[in-house]
């Protein structure tokens, strides 16, 4: 898991396009999470349904590297225009994209797209494993680690370096970067094994004591999520919180 990122996904804006963006009303990420209260949707979920679709994510990745305006986008990407259009407009209501408009050389006046959001989803499922998680790294935490405060170093030194081979050295930095990122992703995933095989012990464990299948849904809560609150347990497991109290009072002697 990156180190560091937080859970608050907050819009990415391009340089001196604020005020512009504020006159088209765009929606916000602040939006998303107004959505997501009024409608019960974890903010996750209104996320992934948005970028379910694969033109669409060929979309976020093509504006990834710049911004860019239909016509343009279907070109590049291998779609109709009015398909790529239509999906931009589902981008742009979930918050993912924003648009402006900007004067063209060749016409009238045309609406570029741009990528406002910084986003890390992470997914795991196995016969005793679930986990879902949204990051955020529109900015640095206070704390990194060595590795880290490298990397963004070396990103200065660049920078301010009068070299010209700036794109071979920061295409060095990049492949250190994806090396570690690797790297984490190859631990993460033994990890997961390994805590999908602990899960899979205390699920045989729970299902050979004498327990009523709601104490061992609530043990099997506890041991996953690390937790014994009883509004979490409750709403999770979707059971009466007076039930809840009463059978964590009946098994206070199991609970870790």
């Amino acid at each position: 898991m990156s180190e560091g990122v937080s859970e608050l996904n907050i819009s990415k804006k391009e340089p001196n396009q604020e005020k512009s963006q504020k006159s088209e009303s765009q929606i916000s990420s602040f939006d998303l999470l107004r959505e997501s209260i009024i409608t019960e949707r974890p903010l996750i979920d209104i996320l992934l349904k948005a970028i379910e679709n694969p033109i669409r994510r060929k979309i976020i990745k093509r504006l990834s590297q710049e911004s860019s305006y239909p016509l343009e986008l279907a070109k590049e990407i291998g779609e109709a225009q009015q398909l790529v259009t239509s999906h931009l407009t589902i981008l742009e209501k979930a918050g993912i994209v924003g648009s402006t408009i900007v004067a063209s050389p060749f016409g009238p006046n045309r609406r570029s797209y741009f990528l406002r959001q910084s986003g890390y989803i992470s997914l795991s499922f196995g016969p005793h494993l679930f986990g879902e998680q949204l990051f955020d790294f529109q900015s640095l935490p206070s704390t990194l680690s060595n590795q880290a405060t490298d990397f963004t170093k070396r990103i200065t030194e660049i920078k301010e370096s009068s070299s010209k081979s700036k794109i071979e050295q920061l295409s060095g930095l990049l492949k250190d970067i994806d090396n570690k990122l690797f790297e984490i992703d190859g631990e993460k995933t033994v990890l997961l094994f390994i805590r999908n095989l602990a899960m899979k012990h205390a699920s045989q464990e729970l299902q050979s004591q004498e327990k009523s299948h709601d104490e061992r849904r609530i043990l099997h809560y506890i041991l996953d999520r690390q937790t014994t609150n009883i509004e979490s347990i409750s709403k999770a497991l979707n059971l009466k919180e007076s039930l809840v109290r009463l059978l964590l009072e009946k098994m206070r002697n199991d609970i870790p």
